[in-house]
């Protein structure tokens, strides 16, 4: 396990907060996840993401015990809207630890 990412100057409580991105409020801390927590991430576990960024809005378990988590940035159709959302993707790796973490865009 190691050190928890220094994430000063980030705004986590309003990331948890932001269920599903539903407030967009996730979308206006984007630049600043890029910048201050995403580079921290890979090589963390899952219960440490977790502890970090808050439960994710959905998981997915795919091929070869790889999983999926996504926080979603924005309103979509997690919200009823009808429209796609941008969200974070972080893939775990079948040791469970981050290898990945993609925005992906519409």
């Amino acid at each position: 396990m190691q050190n928890s990412p220094d994430v000063q100057g980030f705004d986590l409580e309003a990331w948890k907060k932001d269920k599903k991105g539903c407030n967009s409020t996730r979308a206006s801390l984007l630049n600043d996840f890029e910048k201050k927590v995403k580079p921290q991430l890979e090589g963390l576990s899952e219960i440490e993401i977790v502890k970090i960024l808050g439960k994710a809005d959905y998981s997915l378990l795919a091929e070869r015990n790889q999983k999926f988590y996504r926080y979603y940035l924005e309103e979509g159709e997690q919200c009823g809207k009808n429209k796609k959302a941008r969200y974070v993707q972080i893939r775990f790796s079948a040791l469970n630890v981050v290898n990945e973490i993609t925005v992906v865009y519409y």
